[in-house]
């Protein structure tokens, strides 16, 4: 398995004090940059729209806890702090890759997309080896080494895993009312009994699908048993992770390969396209809003969506909960449940790699004073956890936090893509299970994706020595 689900969260305890918190190993009495810059660039995108960067206080306790955040860090090392967003997710990719070309160290911190343009960002050589940089306490309780680890292919660590980078994982909602009228078993019962799998969830939505207005048609005005937000939705890719299925898996050399027809992954596609033609899915035909089916209706019991979509469902009047990804069976020791959460990397060409090493460490540490707890009052507060079930599902998920290398790497890439997005596009839209077919056409262009990659990336590393 390329990554594993750890005990030590990125998200660490909301009630947890700052007092009470293992303190950094900075000194800040001697740390002085002189008012040098720190800058960063990101896409406008997902949760670095919201929880990354402030200019100002303006009454939002999200908002103000990361402002917060950015004083404190700028006030202790003598900073000033400045972020670029950018509309289109390449031009962040292409910028830095610019920059290093053009030698020019404008921008000291590359917040990206969790897919888009990572490999070639470091098999062409154009990020910086945070192993390097000074000041960084990788063991420390807010860096997760574990997941660092999973993301690092080669000899270099090129991706940071702190307490800075929020995640942001698909969740399951559950309609309370459908399982209260059915009399159906409690979803929280079966997660903490660890009976919360792909079966049991399977006869849950099966036992409430319907042809809600009796017109023998099931459509988008009948009661279905599972849902999501989109056509193709992504959230569907973490029913896969959550069983424990990654595109790759690690040789004894420590290399990741294409791992993916499995048996696993075969029982997985054909529960989903059985779920499909039992029309215990609703698949939206498209994107439009018009045809989504969403939970607010009362006629979904399950409806997968990304945690950054909380806001939406601040009208909602129906009771429900939220849950964790299922197991594949009982069996399965941990849930597991994909981050599609954006990396944090270090340019290659920069003036000062004292100044960023302190700023990332003190960014970490800052984190969980504030801004955390910040954010899961700003989950709780948008009504996608209303009882003190959902905050304990909410640990579950956050401490369950893994990452899809395969997708992370090579999920636009010619090959994996269409395997990485396999299971929403072929089984639960198509509604098919012949996965086999389609691995026989995608395997030989999905390995050339990773020969590649390695191809350049020992190029580099040897380079570097």
């Amino acid at each position: 398995m390329t990554a594993d689900p750890v005990e030590d969260s990125a998200v660490p305890e909301t009630e947890e004090a700052e007092e009470t918190r293992p303190r950094h190993g900075l000194d800040l009495d001697v740390l002085d940059f002189s008012g040098d810059e720190l800058h960063s660039i990101a896409p406008y995108w997902q949760g670095y729209k919201y929880y990354f960067f402030a200019d100002e206080e303006n009454g939002n306790n999200m908002n103000d806890a990361v402002y917060s955040r950015r004083i404190k860090v700028e006030e202790a090392l003598n900073i000033v702090m400045t972020n670029t967003f950018e509309a289109d997710l390449g031009a962040v990719v292409s910028t830095a890759k610019a920059n290093v070309l053009a030698g020019d160290a404008t921008y000291d911190l590359v917040f990206n997309h969790c897919i888009q343009g990572n490999a070639s960002l470091v098999s062409e050589g154009y990020l910086y080896n945070l192993d390097l940089l000074p000041y960084v306490d990788m063991k420390a309780d807010w860096w997760n080494r574990t997941q660092m680890d999973a993301l690092r292919l080669g000899k270099n660590t090129y991706f940071a895993v702190n307490d800075m980078m929020l995640p942001c994982p698909a969740v399951i909602l559950f309609n309370k009312e459908l399982i209260r009228n059915n009399q159906l078993d409690n979803p929280y019962d079966l997660v903490y009994e660890g009976r919360w799998t792909f079966d049991s969830m399977g006869d849950l939505a099966r036992a409430v699908t319907l042809d809600y207005n009796g017109d023998g048609v099931m459509d988008i005005n009948d009661q279905y048993g599972l849902a999501a937000t989109g056509a193709g939705s992504s959230c569907y890719i973490n029913f896969m992770t959550g069983a424990g299925q990654f595109i790759t898996s690690r040789s004894d050399e420590g290399r990741v390969r294409l791992d993916f027809n499995t048996e696993k992954t075969q029982s997985i596609f054909e529960f989903f396209a059985g779920l499909a033609n039992e029309n215990i899915i609703y698949a939206p035909p498209s994107n439009d809003e018009e045809v989504i089916l969403r939970l607010e209706t009362g006629r979904v019991l399950f409806q997968i969506l990304f945690l950054d979509k909380v806001e939406t469902l601040r009208d909602c009047e129906v009771d429900f909960g939220i849950l964790t990804y299922p197991k594949f069976d009982a069996e399965q020791k941990d849930y597991i449940n994909l981050d599609w959460g954006g990396l944090l990397a270090v340019p290659r060409i920069i003036s000062d790699p004292a100044l960023i090493g302190a700023a990332m460490e003190l960014l970490a540490w800052e984190s969980g004073n504030e801004v955390i707890p910040a954010f899961y009052d700003l989950v709780l507060a948008g009504k996608l956890a209303r009882d003190e079930d959902s905050v304990r599902m909410l640990d579950i998920i956050f401490d369950t936090i893994a990452y899809e290398v395969g997708g992370n790497y090579f999920g636009f890439d010619t090959g994996v893509n269409d395997l990485f997005y396999s299971l929403p596009r072929l089984a639960v839209n198509r509604k098919s299970s012949d996965f086999s077919s389609l691995y026989k056409k995608l395997e030989r262009p999905s390995v050339k994706d990773i020969e590649l990659f390695y191809e350049n990336l020992d190029k580099i590393e040897e380079k570097d020595g």
